[in-house]
């Protein structure tokens, strides 16, 4: 008996173990219904590395491209600038050809037919390092958005025999957008018989045989989609080292948005030294010929620190509208609050030395425009008609200050 109950039960354990294999799985298939994202690379639509180009006018302000050089204390920005005009293409993938005219500034009260004796003509050999290598792997196209190393020759003006310089040019140099170039560089070349390093900066607008593209939006692109509610800003260098020239510009800046407001408070302190020969704007007369400029040896040092209070302008239009704005970025107005100090000697060889020593205050509306560039850059540039007052002595006037900056932000 107990047997048989011991083997019913061995049956039905049996049973259940075999019931277990016989439960079936099914599979199926949904359709995603997740819409699908548009990536978009920044450096490709920023840069235009995917757009062919062979041939580009460039009208633009180029740095340090003078037949002279002038002191800091008549440099309002664009004294040590230049105009310049310009064509560039290529004749391989890897290689182009730059020609450019640089008229540079000096004052209004210059008479533009003097300005052509001064401007320099400059020629360019440019091997673009590595185009073709990712020009083949589909990385970029056949373009001048690139690094490159250059052989220039330029003849610095026609006035007073000014020896041509011969040198070597490192450099970037990229599109911006549909019709903006950059383009950076530092050079090495032959001052006479002496050698001289710069670093020139060059930003303008371009026209050349590239299609059009469609525009992505400028969000998409640009650093104005996250919120900044404060920033530190570095001023790139400009440097010139040389037997003739000593020249440093440098400046750093700190920007603090208030609330939640398009508002901010803007901290700059910027400095320069020069040492060198230049031409100082002054009334002389060297062999019978009167001349508004004087070729003279010059050390200066300024030391300038601003407060601005900033309005960015359709920063809330935009919000209301669904755009999101960061407040740090676009058309901004306000007020330049700044304090200057000058310091120089500059050697004459007919009379005695001319010291001068400022301290001046500037106050006065100001209009600009600031851009985010990627995570780390920035391009800042306003101008401000301030009343300035020489603080030691009863001398007051006006007048315009102009900074342009590019450099990076963190």
């Amino acid at each position: 008996m107990q047997k048989g109950v011991l083997f019913a039960l061995l049956l039905l354990v049996c049973s259940a173990a075999r019931a277990q294999d016989t439960v079936s799985v099914s599979y199926s298939e949904e359709t995603d219904t997740l819409v699908k994202q548009r990536f978009l690379d920044r450096y490709e639509n920023v840069f235009m590395t995917k757009v062919p180009t062979r041939h580009k006018v460039k009208i633009g302000l180029s740095q340090y491209y003078q037949a002279v050089a002038f002191p800091l204390q008549d440099d309002k920005i664009l004294n040590n600038t230049s105009l310049q005009l310009g064509y560039e293409f290529k004749f391989l993938p890897a290689f182009s050809i730059a020609l450019a005219g640089h008229m540079p500034f000096f004052d209004l009260n210059f008479p533009v037919r003097e300005l052509v004796q001064y401007t320099v003509m400059d020629a360019q050999l440019r091997w673009f390092v590595g185009m073709g290598k990712r020009i083949k792997k589909g990385l970029s196209a056949n373009n001048f958005s690139g690094n490159y190393i250059g052989f220039f020759y330029n003849v610095p003006g026609t006035v007073d025999h000014y020896d041509p310089k011969i040198g070597l040019r490192l450099g970037i140099q990229r599109r911006f957008l549909h019709r903006g170039f950059m383009d950076f560089s530092f050079s090495i070349h032959r001052e006479v018989d002496k050698v001289e390093c710069s670093t020139q900066a060059i930003l303008g607008i371009a026209f050349g045989d590239w299609k059009k593209i469609e525009k992505a939006p400028l969000c998409d692109i640009l650093l104005c989609d996250e919120q900044i509610h404060n920033q530190w800003k570095v001023r790139l260098p400009e440097i010139t080292v040389g037997y003739y020239l000593n020249r440093l510009k440098a400046g750093v800046a700190f920007e603090q948005k208030i609330s939640s407001w398009p508002v901010s408070l803007n901290f700059q302190l910027d400095a320069a030294m020069n040492n060198g020969f230049n031409f100082l704007r002054r009334k002389n007369n060297l062999y019978g010929v009167e001349r508004d400029y004087q070729h003279l040896y010059s050390r200066e040092k300024i030391v300038s620190f601003s407060v601005q209070p900033r309005y960015y302008a359709f920063t809330k239009a935009q919000q209301l509208r669904g755009k999101s704005r960061n407040g740090l970025s676009g058309l901004y107005a306000g007020l330049n609050t700044q304090y200057y100090y000058y310091k120089g000697d500059h050697g004459d060889p007919y009379r005695d030395n001319i010291h001068s020593e400022d301290n001046v205050i500037n106050i006065g509306p100001l209009i600009g425009f600031q851009l985010r560039l990627f995570n780390h850059g920035y391009f800042d540039c306003n101008t401000s008609y301030n009343f300035q007052d020489y603080l030691k002595s009863t001398q007051t006037d006006f007048g315009f200050r102009t900074n342009i900056t590019l450099g990076l932000a963190f």
